[in-house]
């Protein structure tokens, strides 16, 4: 059967039923959605339709939200900041008014009343500026550091002021990388803590030393290192060491890369140095080198050509919480004798810390912690010390020793001592050696000397000044050693173990002098052993050429006062040995606590008085000690205590100054203010840097907003021009669909020819 084909003009009415409701739906939908997008303002409402667009819109809305969060951080901030310079400039004001009263409450004009009054004015300020550091904003405390929910500053008695916030910086961004500070912590606003105390206490390299601690705190990054042992053999290991964490995890992995022989490697700590890396091989030399790309071996101070040992180079182990107390001082620890501990005088008390118990520097926190919670500590910017500060302000701080003791210069953080420049002394201001003054010291005996102590430099220069005042020599009478004491020279022998062992006994039974002293042991062995003075030390010496092995002499009651209970170690026949300093009648030491001078006389038994003249009062031994025991010294006062020079300290000498009319220190106070004005006026210029990058940073994040907002636009906002034309055009698309479907759906009878 043929089948013709379909005549032109002829659709299947189910056909063309079906075309025209998806046309008219085509138009019906797309009339919805814009008059959707007209409604909301948007081009799509779900990311399929659009998709490339709405991967666009996230990235730049979600570029959008966090420009927001910027600008709000910069406004929280702004805000912050300029309500810390509001109140920094009231202090400032303060500085200025005190200033004047300190300049107006010097001389002899001016009368203890208006003193009084003057301190007065001085305390108005002190609360003034304390009021200013405890500024709150949006209920939390400008100058607290990170505990903003406490007051940070604390006025009490006697003029002190103690700080109980912490130094952290609060930070916030102010764009994808820029961290800004939107507060000032009390010590860096107001300087509100002393000078930070602890000098460099050497600690020794252990095997417990981490990896991180090394190069000063810093760190090590560690890679692979070829290591050779070669015994005629060559034996080659790379060896990698990125995963070690501290010097004993080293150890172990050396050791392991060479455990199967036939050569093997011993790692430990150079017990020479303390500080170094020792890899000895069992047999043969060791050569150490670095890998192609690696720094490793340098960076361990092991990198060596063919040797039979490897001494390392300092590896510089900084000090943290953890590092013990034997290991300080290059491993000499802090103390041979334990339990002395320090004492620590702070805000008018004085605390004695034990630390017979403490292994860690963490330990030694704790304990003075406990004691004083007013202290700052902390490790030292170098990691090598401690660095501990006092929080009170207008209050003297200091750190000594206990009962004689060495554990506050073991630490490194004794106020004073010896090397203590003398510059440094009586708040800064010095001690004048240089000039026509002279120590004046009335003796027990009743006379009076006057010291020269001109070219002295440090506190031990004074000390051997004093010392050296009566002569020690050949005639010196053994009644007058040892403050008086004198040297029982009865049937007790000095007992002296030669360079070639042998050992005689000297008999001093009969010596009335030094001299004679000195011939005894001289006619032992004439032109062999031979006794001196060392005129530099007021010492005793002798040497010996009896052979090479160490001289010594036993400790007893005759040797221990003569200062010859010692053993010289060395074997050089030309190099004595030393005794110790002999003190005669008039001795100065530091005192028991270290932190003073002290000053014996067994002149006679009547007063020692040291008159308060310029420079016993920088010295801090003005004074006068009324018993008539020679072993009982005039004990001095600390002359080198620590003081917060911050607007709160110096408001509080200040007023002490002029409440007991001390001009020196009112003047002296005056000279402070005027560094102290220098000072928060760099604080408060800070401030006003930090607003300008605020500002800045505002400014170009605007800007940024309106681009971003502008590219949102253009791929997610609706045009209403576009849309409304296009809205009129479907209309009318939709409105001939209708009447062709109207006509096209009408059935005649021509429909079915």
């Amino acid at each position: 059967m043929t089948i013709g084909p379909i005549l032109p003009g002829r659709l299947p009415s189910t056909m063309l039923s079906e075309r025209l409701k998806v046309s008219l739906s085509d138009n019906a939908r797309q009339l919805i959605n814009l008059q959707q997008q007209v409604a909301t303002g948007q081009k799509f409402s779900i990311a399929s339709e659009s998709p490339g667009a709405a991967l666009r819109t996230i990235i730049l809305q979600s570029t959008f939200e966090r420009q927001q969060q910027y600008q709000a951080n910069i406004g929280t901030n702004l805000s912050l900041l300029t309500a810390s310079e509001s109140a920094l400039a009231s202090v400032g004001d303060a500085l200025n008014q005190a200033k004047s009263l300190s300049l107006t409450g010097i001389g002899s004009t001016v009368t203890n009343a208006e003193r009084a009054a003057l301190a007065d004015q001085v305390a108005s300020l002190r609360t003034q500026v304390v009021n200013a550091g405890n500024t709150t904003f949006r209920g939390q405390y400008l100058f607290s550091g990170s505990q903003t929910n406490a007051a940070p500053f604390e006025e009490r008695a006697n003029g002190q002021v103690a700080y109980h916030g912490d130094t952290h910086q609060i930070q916030s961004y102010i764009d994808a990388q820029s961290l800004l500070s939107n507060n000032f912590d009390g010590i860096s606003a107001f300087a509100a803590s002393t000078p930070e105390v602890g000098g460099n206490i050497n600690p020794a390299l252990t095997l417990q030393t981490r990896i991180s601690d090394l190069n000063s705190g810093r760190g090590l990054k560690l890679g692979s290192i070829t290591v050779t042992l070669d015994n005629g053999t060559p034996q080659t290991q790379t060896v990698n060491l990125s995963g070690v964490e501290t010097i004993q995890d080293l150890k172990t992995v050396l050791e392991n890369a060479f455990s199967g022989g036939p050569l093997t490697l011993t790692v430990d700590v150079d017990p020479t140095s303390q500080n170094g890396l020792r890899i000895t091989p069992s047999a043969g030399t060791i050569a150490v080198s670095n890998v192609a790309g690696s720094t490793s071996a340098s960076s361990l101070g092991i990198a060596s050509a063919a040797v039979a040992e490897i001494n390392g180079l300092d590896l510089d182990p900084g000090i943290t919480l953890q590092t013990t107390l034997a290991s300080l001082n290059g491993g000499a620890g802090i103390d041979s004798t334990t339990g002395t501990g320090l004492v620590i005088n702070n805000g008018g008390k004085t605390e004695t810390i034990d630390l017979s118990s403490a292994t860690t520097i963490e330990d030694v926190f704790n304990l003075i912690r406990t004691y004083d919670p007013d202290l700052n500590l902390g490790i030292n910017k170098d990691k090598n010390g401690l660095a501990i500060s006092s929080r009170i302000s207008g209050t003297d701080f200091s750190i000594g020793e206990n009962n004689g003791g060495s554990n506050a210069a073991g630490l490194g953080i004794a106020t004073f001592s010896g090397s203590t420049p003398l510059s440094e002394l009586n708040y800064g201001r010095g001690v004048d050696v240089d000039s026509s003054n002279r120590l004046q010291v009335i003796r027990r005996d009743g006379t009076t000397i006057n010291l020269d102590l001109s070219g002295s430099v440090t506190v031990q220069d004074v000390i051997n000044r004093i010392n050296d005042f009566e002569t020690f020599d050949g005639t010196t009478p053994l009644a007058d050693l040892n403050l008086g004491q004198g040297v029982p020279v009865g049937a007790t022998t000095l007992d002296i173990t030669r360079r070639d062992a042998s050992v005689v006994n000297v008999n001093l039974a009969g010596d009335a002098t030094v001299q004679d002293i000195l011939d005894s042991i001289n006619a032992v062995d004439p032109g062999n052993l031979v006794a001196s003075i060392d005129p530099s030390t007021n010492a005793i010496q002798i040497t010996d050429n009896s052979g090479a092995g160490p001289l010594s002499i036993a400790s007893n009651v005759v040797s221990d006062a003569l200062g010859l209970a010692v053993t010289e170690s060395g074997t050089n026949n030309a190099v004595p040995l030393q005794g110790t300093f002999i003190p005669i009648k008039l001795q100065a030491t530091l005192n028991s606590t270290g932190n003073g001078l002290t000053i014996y006389d067994a002149s006679g038994t009547g007063p020692l008085e040291i008159p308060a003249i310029e420079i016993a009062y920088a010295l801090g031994i003005s004074g006068k000690e009324t018993g008539t025991d020679p072993l009982v010294g005039l004990v001095g006062k600390e002359p080198n205590p620590l003081e917060s020079t911050g607007v709160l300290g110096l408001l509080s000498r200040l007023e002490t100054g002029l409440r007991n009319g001390d001009d020196q220190e009112i003047q002296r106070i005056g000279v402070l203010l005027d560094a102290e004005l220098g000072r928060m006026n760099r604080v408060r210029g800070e401030i006003g840097g930090r607003l300008k990058v605020l500002e800045e940073a505002d400014n170009r994040l605007k800007d940024q907003e309106v681009k971003i907002k502008e590219a949102i636009s253009i791929e997610f906002d609706t045009d209403m021009t576009e849309v409304i034309v296009e809205i009129t055009q479907r209309q009318t698309a939709f409105q001939a669909n209708l009447q062709i479907t109207s006509s096209a759906l009408q059935l005649t009878l021509l429909n079915y020819l």
